[in-house]
């Protein structure tokens, strides 16, 4: 053996020179063996191995080769083009596979089964990222990508995970999520976004969008913003909704918004009056319909946009009443009741002629809807300070059954009301039916702003005469409001019955037509209830068990109305309206069956007459109904249909049952009907005691048979009061003078102030 090689073999000391590039040497040897090729290797190897200069020989190559320590103790690699590869090229492991491949050695399910874990941490936990990279690398080292894919079909997965087009570690990850159900790191990471991350969105709206998603007063637009935790604003240029919210509830923000709009449909509807509706109606429509409603053009066509047919259907109804209402010509001709000056027996006359003035109107009840919006008036007498009193004097006057006084026009011209009323003779084989409601005449004032306004259109105090004429020549829109008499605030009911009433109009062909003669259909159905079971609780007394089953009858009818003119003014609701109604468990106990009559068809020519009695609290308006029963064979097919329905609905022991619409319009005997209202109706008949003063400190008490109805308006939801006085038209004319004597009772009864002790009447 040389000596070269024992030196070489001889154990060296720790601080000799060349131990220290012996140890740096080894330490480095398995970094320059791996960055050389396989090729340099083997001739290393084969220098190394000579009998002689061993250790040189083999110290030489390998330093100009070995990668440098930094004096960080950092490794870096000699850029020499011996340690560059390609990365196109295929890797050791590769060629491993691919040989394994070559020899038909195909791996199976069991071979990937080896690599599955039995258990895997939270997902919630920062630990399940690491392991589930660590496998996800795991799978992507030991096998092919098309192995990978062999295993997503050996699997049968979904074709939609197998198809060639997939990366390599996208078949690994359907491995792992869709079989072994991992579950996917991408979408844990999607979903912690979801719920930290706040992102602002805009969402784009049209006006009909806009007001259909905002719904009323804001109602809906609040409950959205409520449901998915956002706040939502609105820009105006453009318009859109701005809505900043956490990132997945406005991914479901987003989509809701989306079927929101895609399920809007929308109509085009020609009204009748061939003319557009007033801008202020136009938008209680679309609030009262919960549809959006706007006018196309001055031809009297609207578009609709609506979220359902329902509502659709409702803003039609409003749409073509408010434009047969307000332009077909639905104007009463209004007179004017001026009571007699000249008396024998006056005891302070007044040195100079009454005055009268247009005062600011409060009705104690909602004005109807087509009103105008703003403003609303009045006219009545000045208060004369030198007289007694600001109001008629009945014992003085005679009032309108006296015929003392008389009845003029807006031209102050004189006319005879009766007969105006009564002069037209009955055609054969109808009936006539004349009435007096009574109320107030209002005028309406429009308002710039759209709020109320106290400033009347005519300011100061004029005579009757003047303001009559200022009426004709302004043409300012009057409304008759109906309202109860202060004496019926408490009257006891009697008599009580529950209808539905549906009244259809057509449009005034002349100019004769325009108030006094009308074309009218009216349908009424009276309705009943009958107990098929005993009571079973000692706490629904008999006596209330007619009135509890009204009001169960009456909340299926919708007939909701909180005051009821049968009632005393403390209790405006019975229990039919009450706040804490039976509940469902309480009305099971007492079963009833709702009797429904026959549908009541009149079909005939109505005239109404307005009379404005400025010196006293109320106005009266006069109605006569020369009408003809319609047999049911003859009834239009619409309204026959609908009764049908209705009859099923109120019939039906399902509450899930739907109340069916009144047809919005219909041909029966070659005129074209347009519907005007539909209503329930609580009508009580009762005869209050009347005072009247007999002269001097007499009172004298009367009795007057009237008729006082609780209404509610389905299609507006407005409810309202009316008390009316029939005149027996067989009676002659003695009958038409207590029928003016019942009026002038009526009319001249005053609400006495609160708290005030006097005999002065209040006006």
């Amino acid at each position: 053996m040389s000596s070269p090689l024992l030196r070489t073999s001889r154990s060296l000391c720790s601080s000799c020179f060349y131990w220290r590039h012996y140890r740096r040497y080894s330490s480095q040897a398995a970094f320059a063996t791996s960055a050389v090729p396989t090729s340099n290797l083997q001739q290393t190897e084969t220098v190394s191995a000579g009998p002689s200069n061993a250790l040189a020989k083999t110290k030489t190559p390998k330093w100009a080769q070995a990668p440098r320590e930094t004096e960080a103790g950092q490794l870096v690699e000699n850029d020499t083009p011996s340690q560059s590869r390609n990365p196109l090229e295929p890797t050791r492991v590769d060629l491993y596979l691919a040989s394994i491949h070559a020899a038909g050695l195909e791996p199976t399910l069991d071979d990937i089964e080896r690599c599955r874990p039995k258990r895997h941490s939270s997902p919630e936990s920062s630990k399940y990222a690491e392991e589930y990279n660590n496998l996800l690398d795991t799978l992507c080292r030991s096998f092919s990508k098309d192995q990978l894919r062999n295993f997503t079909e050996l699997y049968n997965l979904d074709p939609m995970w197998t198809r060639g087009s997939r990366r390599k570690v996208e078949y690994a990850e359907s491995i792992m999520e869709k079989q072994w159900n991992w579950p996917s790191l991408k979408e844990i990471e999607r979903r912690r976004r979801d719920k930290t991350e706040v992102v602002i969105k805009t969402f784009s709206v049209n006006p009909s969008q806009l007001f259909l998603i905002l719904g009323k007063d804001g109602a809906d637009l609040l409950q959205l913003s409520m449901q998915y935790n956002v706040h939502i604003s609105l820009a105006s240029n453009p318009l859109a909704l701005r809505v900043e919210g956490l990132r997945g509830t406005m991914k479901q923000l987003t989509e809701h918004l989306s079927e929101l709009k895609k399920g809007i449909i929308d109509e085009i509807v020609e009204l009748p009056s061939k003319q557009p509706i007033r801008q202020d109606l136009v938008q209680r429509i679309s609030r009262l319909a919960g549809a959006y409603v706007e006018n196309l053009g001055h031809k009297g066509k609207i578009r609709i946009c609506a979220k359902d047919t329902d509502k659709m259907d409702t803003a039609k109804r409003l749409a073509i009443r408010a434009s047969t209402e307000t332009q077909g010509g639905y104007s009463s001709p209004l007179l004017c009741y001026v009571p007699t000056t000249k008396l024998e027996h006056s005891v302070a006359p007044s040195f100079m002629p009454h005055t009268y003035a247009i005062y600011p109107f409060l009705s104690p009840r909602s004005l109807p809807w087509t009103m105008m919006k703003g403003g609303s008036f009045r006219v009545r007498r000045v208060a004369d300070w030198l007289g007694a009193t600001a109001t008629e004097d009945m014992a003085k006057t005679g009032g309108l059954a006296g015929e003392q006084g008389k009845v003029v026009t807006k031209t102050d011209e004189s006319t005879d009301l009766e007969a105006l009323l009564l002069s037209v003779p009955k055609s054969p084989g109808h009936e006539r039916l004349v009435s007096a409601s009574f109320g107030h005449i209002v005028l309406g004032s429009a308002s710039p702003t759209g709020h109320s306004i106290l400033n009347p259109p005519l300011k100061g105090n004029w005579t009757l005469s003047k303001i009559l004429k200022w009426l004709h020549t302004s043409n300012t829109p009057l409304t008759f409001v109906p309202s109860l008499p202060a004496t019926l605030l408490d009257s006891p009911p009697s008599n009580q019955k529950v209808i539905h009433r549906v009244l259809y109009r057509t449009l005034p062909e002349t100019q004769l037509e325009n108030g006094l003669h009308q074309q009218l259909v009216k349908l009424e159905l009276e309705f009943s209830t009958s107990d098929t079971a005993e009571t079973k609780t000692a706490g629904l007394e008999p006596s209330g068990s007619d009135r509890e089953l009204a009001g169960d009858l009456t909340s299926k009818l919708e007939l909701d109305a909180d005051y009821d003119p049968s009632y005393s003014l403390g209790s405006f609701q019975d229990s039919a309206t009450s706040e804490a109604p039976l509940n469902y468990a309480e009305r099971n106990l007492r079963e009833a069956v709702v009797n429904v009559s026959e549908a009541t068809c009149l079909e005939g020519v109505e005239s109404t007459v307005d009379v404005m009695m400025p010196d006293r609290p109320m106005d009266v308006q006069f109605t006569v109904f020369e009408h003809a029963d319609v047999c049911a064979s003859d009834q239009p097919p619409l309204l026959v249909d609908y009764t049908k329905q209705l009859q099923l609905f109120l019939t039906s022991q399902d509450r899930e049952a739907i109340q069916p619409q009144p047809p919005a319009t219909f041909n029966f005997r070659s005129r074209t009907y347009f519907l005007q209202t539909s209503l329930s109706v609580r009508k009580v008949t009762q005869t209050p005691q009347l005072s009247m003063n007999a002269g001097g400190n007499m009172e004298q008490h009367i009795p007057v048979p009237v008729i006082t109805e609780s209404v509610l308006d389905l299609e507006s939801n407005q409810k309202f009061a009316t008390c009316q006085i029939s005149l027996d038209d067989t009676g002659g004319r003695q009958a038409w003078t207590q029928f003016l004597a019942s009026c002038d009772l009526i009319s001249t009864v005053s609400i006495p102030a609160q708290g005030l002790k006097t005999d002065i009447p209040v006006p």
